[in-house]
């Protein structure tokens, strides 16, 4: 049993599991200087026999730290995410009208779509780095703005662009163990929670087709990563922190306008900054840091859209063929500026990016218009928390078989979702209205804040749910907010629960002394021996006093 458990131990250690990041209080022993698991090791390590010791003493390497566990989660992503993308080899949902984009990018067509184009540059980048279908004419693919499989070339290769998709997938992962590690500080706890990203079936089966929302989750993790780590730094900002945030949001509103949403992120930390001083610095100075922050921030945001409005332009810098039925779409939104550009009267500059980033817009709030507001695998907003109305892409049937690709969640990762929601509520009003001493503010904290930014989210998408149909993958970005709190709940509940269990053994000791204070006294029992130091502590201060502290913290 010993060797078993200094093994198991042991190839914890190797893999970089349970590692505290940073010190915190009561993760190391008092008089060895050493982390528990360190010693919980060589505690067990002695307990070996001889012959066990010389066994095992030199074939583990010593612990190896995170990155170890971030290869890990690489790999399994990889698995996940990028093996076998050329399957099935048909079009899946979107993919109808992205391919058709991604083609106009290759061809350097000028084109208007209805998602800003970071994403669909990045599916064009794909099939242009991996090139699959090289010796195929593929540029009736892009004549018109949707294509069916009937339509693409034999053999067409599907590999292409799906590739950055499951590349980003795959970055992704990585980035949600990042905020799991800024989160917990703790390597075990962040790559256990990384399983609810890298094995839920909902993203492995959408973000292995050409689609955008796994570029734009790429994005908004990078944005939250940057929030929890300033978030853990208190009053003190970092430029470069606030800068990388909002360059992050700016990248997810470039791939789907709903990220506008994530901006929220940096103004709840902002406000929060502001909160912690009020009462201790001057007024003047926190506004002026705050509205510093703010314009970093959104400079950065600012940036980030600017430089890809930028690459949009110089990237299809000529006219659509005449007569295509996508050229046609496209010139009606075209204004004077850019179709000069487009013509080669100008060169490219600030006023014809700024005029195609006007046209595109104009396109996108025409096309929104068009959507439908109801369709047999849409579903409403409020419903999506409890995965209603999954999504069946596709299926395909040899006359025995049929096989099925549909839009499932993982169960058991959206029950915990759900829990963490319902009982983030629950812990911060019990909080409120029972205080426990012992909770830490920052968790809180971070609880409303990401709490807040998951409502906000969900109200907003509520709205958008009246003017289009809305589908089950318009949740992503609110369930990885879900996702966040389920640590933070585990590790609220857990201080809560030794608060009460402290208390409740208090009370408990209070009676008996109450009863029997002459005997606790005079002469310890047996039984009493346990609670001696407990009952003495607590005599005069529970059971004499006017104010009993014990009581108010239950």
């Amino acid at each position: 049993m010993a060797e078993a458990l200094w093994v198991s131990s042991q190839l914890a250690a190797w893999l970089g599991l349970g590692i505290a990041i940073g010190p915190r209080p009561g993760s190391r022993i008092r008089g060895t200087g050493k982390g528990r698991l360190a010693v919980h090791m060589e505690r067990a390590f002695e307990l070996l026999p001889t012959r066990a010791k010389r066994r095992w003493a030199v074939v583990l390497p010593e612990r190896l730290g995170i990155f170890p566990a971030a290869v890990l989660v690489v790999a399994l992503a990889t698995m996940n995410f990028l093996v076998g993308l050329g399957q099935p080899p048909h079009p899946m949902w979107d993919e109808t009208y992205y391919l058709t984009a991604a083609q106009r990018y290759e061809d350097g067509t000028a084109q208007f779509a209805t998602h800003p184009p970071l994403g669909l540059m990045l599916i064009a980048a794909g099939d242009a780095l991996l090139h699959p279908n090289r010796g195929t004419d593929t540029r009736a693919i892009g004549w018109d703005k949707q294509v069916g499989g009937g339509r693409l070339p034999e053999h067409y290769s599907f590999a292409g662009v799906r590739l950055m998709s499951g590349v980003f997938a795959v970055i992704g992962a990585v980035v949600f163990f990042a905020v799991m590690l800024a989160l917990t500080r703790s390597v075990l706890a962040a790559l256990l929670l990384s399983n609810l990203y890298v094995f839920e079936n909902a993203f492995i089966v959408h973000f292995r087709a050409a689609h955008l929302d796994a570029f734009q989750l790429a994005f908004a993790l990078a944005a939250l990563l940057c929030f929890v780590v300033s978030a853990r730094r208190g009053q003190s900002s970092s430029p470069w922190l606030e800068f990388a945030l909002g360059a992050a949001c700016g990248l997810a509103i470039m791939v789907k306008l709903n990220a506008v949403l994530w901006t929220l992120l940096g103004l709840m930390l902002i406000l929060r900054r502001i909160g912690m001083g009020w009462h201790s610095a001057p007024r003047a100075r926190l506004l002026l840091t705050g509205l510093r922050d703010g314009t970093v921030i959104a400079s950065g945001c600012l940036l980030a859209i600017v430089v890809v409005w930028t690459i949009h332009v110089a990237a299809t810098p000529h006219l659509p063929p005449p007569g295509s039925p996508a050229g046609a779409k496209d010139e009606a939104f075209m204004s004077h500026t850019y179709r000069a550009y487009l013509e080669g009267a100008r060169g490219i500059s600030p006023m014809v990016v700024l005029a195609a980033a006007q046209d595109y817009t104009r396109f996108m709030w025409a096309d929104l218009k068009g959507v439908p507001k109801n369709d047999q695998n849409g579903s409403q907003p409020m419903k999506w928390p409890l995965h209603i109305r999954t999504i069946n892409y596709r299926w395909d049937s040899d006359g025995v078989h049929t096989a099925y690709v549909q839009l499932v969640g993982n169960l058991w990762g959206w029950l915990m979702a759900g829990i963490a929601l319902v009982a983030t509520v629950g812990l911060l009003i019990l909080q409120w209205r029972r205080p426990c001493p012992s909770s830490n503010p920052e968790r809180r904290a971070l609880m409303v804040m990401l709490l807040l930014q998951y409502l906000v989210f969900m109200t907003a998408h509520a709205y958008l749910g009246t003017m289009r149909v809305m589908y089950l993958y318009h949740y992503f970005l609110a369930l990885v907010l879900a996702f966040c709190l389920v640590p933070l709940v585990l590790a609220e509940a857990a201080e809560r629960w030794r608060a009460l269990q402290q208390t409740s053994t208090t009370l408990r000791s209070c009676k008996r002394s109450k009863r029997s204070r002459a005997s606790y006294c005079c002469a310890p029992t047996k039984e009493s021996r346990q609670n001696k130091l407990i009952i003495f502590s607590f005599v005069r201060e529970e059971c004499s006093s006017s104010n009993p502290r014990g009581r108010e913290q239950g």
